[in-house]
């Protein structure tokens, strides 16, 4: 693989560029991780495997992963903006744009791609390019996000956050749907899979509760900040909503409900 040429701007409504981007990636990862991991060993992940890790975030799964395949294996993360991956001795970091850059075919044994294809409107295509780079065996693991803040508040300080988060969904949905992200993808990946060519493919999905201050709640007060502006553009949600919805966040007497991540696997004959 190649370096990223500077192509099309990014699809995303976030930015890796803006200062919360740190903390809204630490809080994918704190909540995701767990889940991913049982799911990449039931694609087969093992010592000396071959991985690429498409959008890798904070890079917290590619060194779970580099741990994983050890010194006779290899992993490969890739970022459109790679600047927060942690170094690791056992991951290789490129730049890479997975809508305009090479992707090699046939080389890995292991592909994942987590809340990535859902924000792009070229997603069946990738997948395709994604499912093109396995070795016969290989499977690829694509897991997307089912976001409900409408029925995330388990337990608040504050009454009004019922409505808060009610309407910060559909706010939020507002302005990812016009950055190109589908929402109904989570329930569409099996299928598309199926229609690439891929065997054996199954999605399990999988959330659990986090208090004030952890996982989905510091999720949500990242995401609401950066965002700001596009969410009360909507006319959805008001500066006032978003103050509520953050006090809440980082109470500790708050728990949240976190998002369901639908987990996706399809092996390459």
């Amino acid at each position: 693989m190649t370096a990223a040429t500077r192509g099309p701007a990014s699809p995303y409504a976030f930015n890796n560029d803006k200062p919360t981007a740190g903390n809204l990636l630490d809080a994918l990862s704190e909540m995701l991780d767990p889940f991913t991991q049982i799911r990449l060993h039931q694609a087969g992940i093992v010592p000396g495997s071959r991985c690429l890790e498409i959008g890798a975030g904070r890079g917290s799964i590619a060194a779970w992963m580099a741990d994983q395949v050890g010194p006779s294996g290899e992993v490969i993360a890739t970022d459109i903006k790679p600047q927060h991956i942690t170094p690791h001795e056992g991951v290789t970091v490129l730049e890479h744009n997975i809508l305009t850059d090479a992707l090699p075919e046939g080389e890995f044994d292991i592909v994942h791609a987590r809340a990535v294809l859902q924000h792009l409107p070229e997603r069946r295509e990738v997948l395709a390019r994604l499912a093109g780079a396995l070795r016969p065996g290989g499977a690829v693991v694509v897991e997307e996000l089912d976001s409900r803040w409408s029925t995330s508040v388990l337990a608040t300080p504050d009454e009004r956050a019922y409505d808060v988060f009610a309407r910060y969904e559909k706010a939020l949905e507002a302005v990812l749907r016009k950055a190109g992200n589908d929402p109904t993808w989570n329930r569409q990946v099996l299928r598309a899979m199926r229609d690439v060519g891929l065997r054996e493919v199954n999605t399990e999905a999988w959330q659990r509760s986090f208090e004030g201050g952890t996982g989905i709640c510091r999720l949500a007060y990242a995401g609401s900040t950066e965002l700001q502006d596009k969410l009360i553009s909507t006319g959805e949600i008001s500066a006032e909503d978003l103050e509520v919805l953050r006090a809440v966040a980082i109470d500790p007497s708050t728990v949240l409900r976190g998002m369901l991540l639908v987990s996706t696997i399809g092996r390459k004959a």
